[in-house]
């Protein structure tokens, strides 16, 4: 008894900086994926501008993506990684044929699904897009690029899965590197094939389903290092598959809970003037940017360990390394928010503002950003308590409180939207996500008491205080140094002024008393 109370106690003292390490290898990696994501913006935003052919395209592409979000990537894994990782503890046999039988249902129902969804496209098209129903171009276009574009979400799903069993077995690499191929075909698309055709969006089509193809395919190789060959199986009746089924259809909602109130921010915005589309794909895109170095990667990391935990029996290992996730993401995003809602507009000029983006595009676009911001930690936090529930195997509260946060997005939406347009529909989505982020938080205290113990507080009081003298930073910096209006000084300008805000925020947090936190930090991001 003694001796698995001292392993049981030792767990919790080791696991922190293992989630750390691994945190910091899906954000590495997150990170050249997103840099190559702001240069495809910047590509689309000169070939597409922020017009009708702009709206069509980001209307079209966000079919295949929004149904990807709602039925793999986000879903699919937090319904994996917490029964493979029981099947694990049986044999990696069993494992295997889990994994076998789950793909083949996945791969059959993805064919029938996107074959319906081209067939029924006009349908689909106008629950989308019901703005667009009355002009005959936007409609027509967004129709042709809808149909090029869907294949692109049976190879997304299939790559989905393998993300899911490779971060199970605590591979990070190449789920969080995958993503970049898109933007590299994408980028190839946009520079060499989009010239040569007449109507350029067609190209970036072609872009995309090569993008999805490649994605699919570097899964191979790694998938064979950790001993899995996918096979066609049509043994469906493992209790496994239904396990599954039964924490897939609860997270279809709850784990998609920020899409569908951006998708709902999109479909309302075909109803305002030309461009609200755009405005808020390039502002929503830039958001993603620490949402996903920060929130994603560490949710990411988290769930498997958790899983993990919870699978042998530590309860307290599990509430310890949320905590420790919780603190730590809160640390890294709070300052991240300040610059985005300091800086938005500088931001947007920098990336976007060349070819048919123009300053006024960039103007409404950094309002939407700004909109955007407020939640942009609330985002954070709804992924991170979204993935502790699932780990225990807990789909219905994510659920529920997924319902509610859509039912309240809607309604301030709809409010919102008639004082200040596009704006009203970004701000409605992160006021919504603070909800979200409310009703999961009373959950996990129900099971691991308060997140917001000692140590918890006084790392966010350090985040609070040092993002502030940030800010001061930041406003000090702008008034010796106005913006400069040359694109190249731009550049200079805003990488100087992010530069030294981190400069500032960490030593802030040095001088504050968090000499161990950075120390640790800057090692595991070495």
């Amino acid at each position: 008894m003694a001796t698995e109370q001292s392993k049981s106690n030792q767990v919790p003292g080791r696991q922190p900086s293992g989630l750390l390490r691994a945190a910091s290898k899906v954000g590495s990696w997150t990170m050249l994926s997103r840099i190559l994501g702001f240069v495809r913006d910047i590509l689309l935003a000169r070939v597409l501008g922020a017009g009708p052919l702009a709206d069509a395209f980001f209307v079209a592409f966000k079919l295949p993506n929004f149904f990807r979000r709602m039925f793999a990537e986000g879903t699919l894994t937090v319904a994996l990684v917490p029964v493979l990782s029981d099947q694990r503890e049986k044999g990696e046999a069993q494992a295997h044929d889990f994994l076998n039988a789950l793909a083949t249902i996945l791969l059959i129902a993805l064919t029938v699904f996107t074959l319906l969804g081209m067939l029924f496209m006009p349908w689909l098209l106008y629950l989308f897009a019901p703005g667009f129903a009355d002009e005959p171009g936007r409609w027509s276009m967004s129709l042709e690029l809808a149909r090029w574009m869907f294949p692109y979400l049976a190879m997304i799903s299939l790559a989905a899965l393998s993300w899911a069993v490779l971060n199970t077995y605590k591979h990070f690499a190449v789920p969080a590197a995958s993503p970049a191929l898109l933007n590299v075909a994408i980028i190839i698309a946009a520079l060499l094939l989009a010239p040569s055709f007449d109507n350029p969006a067609i190209a970036l089509a072609i872009g995309v389903l090569a993008g999805g193809f490649l994605q699919l395919a570097i899964q191979f190789p790694a998938l064979k290092r950790i001993g899995w060959t996918p096979r066609i199986s049509f043994n469906f009746k493992q209790p496994a598959i239904a396990e599954t089924m039964f924490l897939f259809g609860p997270a279809l909602l709850a784990i998609a809970a920020v899409q569908i109130n951006i998708l709902i921010g999109t479909i309302l915005a075909t109803l305002l003037d030309t461009g609200a589309v755009s405005y808020l794909y390039y502002s929503d895109r830039i958001v993603q940017l620490p949402l996903a170095l920060f929130g994603i990667a560490m949710s990411t990391a988290l769930l498997p360990t958790l899983s993990s935990h919870l699978s042998k029996g530590h309860k307290d290992a599990a509430g310890e390394d949320l905590r420790a996730g919780f603190a730590w993401l809160t640390w890294l995003t709070l300052p991240a928010v300040v610059g985005a809602l300091y800086l938005a507009e500088p931001i947007v000029v920098t990336l976007f503002e060349r070819g048919a983006f123009s300053h006024a595009d960039s103007v409404a676009t950094g309002q939407a950003l700004q909109a955007y911001a407020v939640g942009l930690i609330a985002f954070c936090w709804v992924r991170l308590f979204a993935s502790a529930c699932y780990a225990q195997k807990d789909a219905k509260a994510p659920m529920r409180y997924a319902a509610v946060s859509v039912a309240v997005n809607i309604v301030l939406a709809v409010i919102l939207m008639q004082f200040w347009a596009y704006v009203g529909l970004a701000l409605a989505t992160s006021l919504a996500a603070f909800v979200n982020v409310v009703l999961l938080y009373l959950r996990l205290t129900k099971t691991y008491g308060s997140l917001l113990d000692g140590g918890v507080l006084k790392r966010l009081g350090t985040a609070v205080i040092a993002s502030l003298l940030m800010l001061l930073y930041l406003m000090g910096f702008e008034l010796q140094w106005p913006f400069p209006v040359d694109g190249f000084m731009q550049g200079v300008w805003l990488a100087a002024a992010i530069a030294g805000a981190i400069v500032v925020f960490l030593l802030s947090a040095l001088i504050l008393g968090e000499r161990a936190l950075l120390m640790k930090f800057l090692k595991r991001r070495a």
